[in-house]
C-alpha cells in the first residue's frame, strides 16, 4: 500500500506530540511493508529526505502570523506537493488534526481517494471553551473533518466521546487507536553516577529529588497546579527541586506564580527540550508529574514509565486510560494542587511503592504500546474504508 500522510509537524520539528506520533507511525508502517510519503513543512530543512525508509517531502508555504491564514497557504502547498507527486499514485491519504483537513477534502472530491483523518485533541479542548472568532472557525474545521473523512482516528475514547458529542459524528465512524512510543529509546542505561552528573549539569544536586515536568506551558497543560502544589511537597520533603522543560507563552506568568508562593528558588524552568536531553531528564527524574486540565492521550506518560520514572497524572482525557492508580501510577484531581502534592508525597516517601508502580509501568508500556502494534490497527482502518470505496 502506498500511503501519503499530511502533517504540519514532522522532526526535527516538534511542537508537540503530533510529530512523535506521526514518525512513529510512518516508520512502523514501513516496517510492515507499505510506502510512505509525508507531506510536512521545513523552511529551513531539505525538500526532500528518507529518514528509516519514510520518504519526506516538504513545502515552504508563504509566512503569515495569523496562524489561520498561514494554514491555508500551506494546505495549498501541500495539495501542489501531491499533485507533482501524483495523486493517484496514492492508496489512502491520511491527515492529521485540522491544520491539514483541507488537503484531504480536496484530495477525495477531486480523485476519489480514501480519506482518514487523525484528531489528536480539539480546539474546545486545547482553549477551554471556544472564546475567539479564529476558535471558532477552528472549530467548524474540525467538525468539517469528520464531517468529510471516510474514517476518524482518535487516540484515545475520551476524545471519541468528546467529538462524538459535540460535532454529532456517528460512533462506528470513530476509530479509537492509542499513541505509541519505542520504549528502548527511553529505556537508557544511566548509571547513578551518570545521573548525579546530570542532574548538577541542570542545577539540581545529588542528594535532591528531581520533580520533572515535560510539556508546552499552555493551559491545557496544568502546570500552574504542579506550581501551587510545591510548597506543600517542600513540608514532607524540603530536598527537592521542581524542573520544568518546555516552552510556551505561560512562562511569565508561572515564574511570577513561584515567586508569589515563595518557592521560585526551587523551581528550574529549562525552557523547550528534546533529543538525548530529554530522555536523560525522564531517567535522571525521581517523578514525572503530568497535571493537564485536558489531555488527549499523553505521550509523556508513556515515555516516563519506559524510562523507569513514576509518573503522577490528572485524571482526565486519555492519561485516565493510560495510568491506573496505583498499580502503574498515581492519578490525582484535575486542578487540585493538594492532590498532585499528596500523590508526589506518597511515591518519594515508600520505595517499595515506587517500585512497584514502576515494574507494572514497564511491562504495560512493553506490551500494549508498540508502533508496530499501532500501524497494524491504523492498516485495518485504512482497508475497511478502501473496501467501503471500491466494492
Amino acid at each position: 500500500m502506498k500511503i501519503a500522510m499530511i502533517t504540519w509537524e514532522y522532526p526535527p520539528i516538534m511542537v508537540g506530540g503530533l510529530s512523535v506520533h506521526c514518525k512513529g507511525l510512518a516508520e512502523a508502517l514501513v516496517r510492515a511493508g507499505h510506502s510512505v510519503d509525508v507531506i510536512t513543512v521545513g523552511y529551513n530543512l531539505p525538500e526532500y529526505e528518507n529518514i528509516n525508509g519514510v520518504n519526506i517531502y516538504r513545502v515552504k508555504p508563504i509566512g503569515h502570523s495569523h496562524f489561520l491564514t498561514w494554514a491555508n497557504f500551506m494546505a495549498h502547498f501541500m495539495e501542489k506537493k501531491l499533485g507533482s507527486l501524483g495523486v493517484n499514485n496514492y492508496d489512502v491519504i491520511h491527515c492529521h488534526d485540522w491544520m491539514t483537513h483541507f488537503v484531504g477534502s480536496s484530495i477525495k472530491h477531486l480523485f476519489n481517494k480514501p480519506y482518514i483523518h487523525s484528531i489528536h485533541s480539539t480546539e474546545k479542548g486545547r482553549c477551554g471553551g471556544i472564546y475567539s472568532e479564529d476558535s471558532r472557525a477552528i472549530n467548524d474545521i474540525e467538525w468539517w473533518s469528520t464531517y468529510e473523512s471516510h474514517a476518524v482516528i482518535t487516540v484515545s475514547n475520551s476524545i471519541k466521546e468528546e467529538i462524538c458529542s459535540m460535532f454529532n459524528t456517528p460512533w462506528d465512524k470513530v476509530n479509537v487507536i492509542y499513541n505509541g512510543i519505542n520504549p528502548g529509546e527511553f529505556d537508557i542505561p544511566m548509571s547513578d553516577n551518570e545521573k548525579n552528573e546530570f542532574k548538577t549539569h541542570i542545577g539540581v544536586q545529588p542528594h535532591e529529588k528531581m520533580i520533572l515536568f515535560v510539556g508546552r506551558l499552555v493551559y491545557q497543560k496544568g502546570v500552574e497546579y504542579l506550581i501551587r502544589a510545591t510548597p506543600k511537597i517542600l513540608e514532607q520533603h524540603p530536598d527537592s527541586k521542581i524542573v520544568i522543560a518546555g516552552s510556551g507563552d505561560m512562562r511569565g506568568y508561572l515564574e511570577n506564580l513561584a515567586f508569589q508562593l515563595g518557592c521560585r528558588d526551587k523551581i528550574i524552568f529549562l525552557g523547550f527540550v528534546g533529543g538525548d536531553m530529554l530522555k536523560k531528564l525522564f531517567k535522571s527524574a525521581d517523578i514525572t508529574v503530568i497535571p493537564s486540565v485536558y489531555e488527549p492521550f499523553g505521550i509523556v506518560a508513556l515515555e516516563s514509565m519506559a524510562a523507569g520514572t513514576p509518573v503522577v497524572a490528572s485524571g482526565v482525557g486519555g492519561l485516565k486510560e493510560i495510568i491506573k492508580h496505583e498499580y502503574n501510577g498515581v492519578i490525582a484531581y484535575p486542578k487540585n494542587p493538594d492532590s498532585i502534592a499528596w500523590g508526589v508525597n506518597r511515591i518519594l516517601s515508600d520505595w517499595g511503592f515506587r517500585e512497584w508502580i514502576v515494574n507494572n509501568a514497564k511491562h504495560d508500556v512493553y506490551t500494549k504500546y508498540s508502533w508496530d502494534s499501532i500501524a497494524n490497527n491504523t492498516l485495518e482502518v485504512y482497508n475497511r474504508v478502501i473496501d467501503s470505496i471500491y466494492k
